[in-house]
């Protein structure tokens, strides 16, 4: 059952009670109850679905996802939201939120990926959300913005936030509840945070518990591993998504899983994958943005990327693009 799931129907309720709105309407036809729902358990999605519904249909004129998106916290995420309040970084608590998204929700994933200019958070949904998607969009948007926010001390003020949601007629329940840039009837669902807000460091880091977090993770990967593919491949791939060159090496990543860099190598071959295989995609992915978005030649790029010869690094890049650094900018440019 995904966690987060009774903390939004419990925060549907408290809203409706608040208002003194009718609240009958948010069980019926349901075996669940207020003293159920209040009690702390999983509740299954037929009846959260309903009350997000009754709770949408009740709360006329307001915006359901603003309104629970400015009350939601990272804690409501559990063991993983506490480990991105103790993390070191900004940076270190998004890849917890995109690494829970993966391992403990069904419905959708907050894919992160490091940009030359910050980090980009992308929702990704995993089946078809009805008009719920923009309940959710709006409530993940500002619980990312609240966590950067409590961690920092200041005003997201320069983020942007690009939403799917059809632009309403008056927006400015949207341009209070953002503090950034913010846009509307976009192709994806994503937010952009600058890179300064990413490495300050955290005022609620606490080393100890950090590292349980990262024990909690990993003993979850593992038992993921058992049940599910690709599991170990894809933690791997998104930390080095989300890490900006020099690339960690393939003992930094298992360090950070807590396991022994052959155990990793061998859960990575279980998979049809490979450290090198995940790093090399990595390393191409970078090398096409530092040859779309700047000026720089492709031997300032290769030592960039970490590679001590240039040859190596062409010969990489034509072996992933089937291309030439070179030929690749000018298609790219005519692009």
């Amino acid at each position: 059952m995904d966690s987060i799931i009774p903390v939004y129907a419990r925060l549907v309720l408290r809203e409706m009670e608040r208002r003194n709105i009718d609240i009958a309407a948010l069980f019926a036809n349901s075996s669940l109850t207020r003293e159920a729902l209040l009690d702390g358990g999983d509740i299954n999605i037929v009846d959260f679905l309903r009350i997000l519904d009754v709770g949408h249909d009740r709360l006329k004129g307001e915006h359901l996802g603003l309104i629970l998106g400015r009350n939601m916290r990272v804690f409501a995420l559990g063991p993983v939201g506490a480990g991105m309040v103790v993390s070191p970084t900004v940076r270190e608590g998004l890849r917890l939120t995109e690494s829970y998204t993966r391992l403990h929700t069904s419905y959708i994933v907050m894919q992160a990926s490091s940009t030359l200019d910050g980090i980009r958070i992308q929702l990704l949904y995993q089946y078809e959300m009805g008009t719920l998607k923009h309940f959710h969009t709006e409530t993940a948007a500002l619980l990312l913005q609240q966590y950067v926010e409590d961690i920092t001390g200041q005003p997201l003020n320069d983020a942007h936030y690009r939403l799917s949601v059809p632009k309403p007629a008056d927006t400015s329940a949207y341009d209070e509840a953002f503090h950034g840039h913010l846009s509307f009837d976009g192709q994806k669902d994503e937010i952009e945070i600058p890179r300064h807000w990413l490495d300050q460091p955290s005022p609620y880091f606490h080393a100890e518990l950090w590292q349980q977090s990262q024990l909690s993770l990993s003993k979850r990967l593992q038992e993921l591993g058992e049940t599910r593919t690709q599991s170990y491949s894809q933690h791997v791939r998104a930390l080095l998504r989300t890490s900006e060159p020099p690339l960690p090496d393939l003992g930094q990543v298992a360090c950070n899983l807590h396991v022994s860099e052959r155990t990793l190598n061998r859960r990575l071959q279980a998979e049809s994958s490979s450290f090198r295989q995940l790093k090399s995609e990595a390393l191409a992915n970078w090398a096409k943005i530092y040859l779309d978005q700047t000026e720089h030649s492709v031997e300032s790029i290769a030592a960039t990327l970490g590679y001590k010869d240039t040859a190596n690094f062409r010969r990489a890049f034509r072996k992933s693009t089937h291309s030439s650094p070179n030929e690749y900018r000018l298609t790219s440019t005519r692009l």
